[in-house]
């Protein structure tokens, strides 16, 4: 058949949708949601053996990309997720103590404006 013709190959799309992927849940189960920076890590510490069992093939692709920080949004990107489901897994694998959010910094600990001027300055440069 010519590859103009009316049936012509589309990308099919998700196989499974969010709900099901959050086995219908839309907000993680301690109410908490995290932040869009928020930058998570995986601890190195396993699920106990039984939690183990339940981990989906999402809960170990975040684990596999959270073994370095990232940013909860940069995470949906990632997995191609949308950030509702990241949230909602993300809670499972914090519960677990697999994932653990990174303390943000107090606010005397920030960059001030002058180093923002300064990288501001160097990117005009470019």
């Amino acid at each position: 058949m010519p590859s103009g013709g009316p049936w012509r190959r589309r990308e099919p799309g998700p196989v499974v949708r969010p709900y099901a992927v959050t086995g219908g849940r839309t907000e993680p189960a301690d109410g908490e949601r995290l932040d869009l920076i928020a930058i998570v890590v995986a601890t190195g510490q396993p699920a106990g053996a039984g939690d183990r069992l339940r981990l989906t093939p999402e809960h170990r692709r975040i684990l596999t990309v959270c073994e370095n920080q990232v940013t909860v949004a940069d995470l949906g990107a990632d997995l191609g997720l949308p950030v509702g489901v990241i949230r909602v897994l993300l809670a499972d694998l914090i519960a677990q103590g697999a994932v653990a959010v990174v303390p943000k910094r107090p606010a005397s600990e920030r960059s001030g404006n002058d180093v923002l001027r300064e990288i501001l300055n160097g990117l005009r440069a470019l």
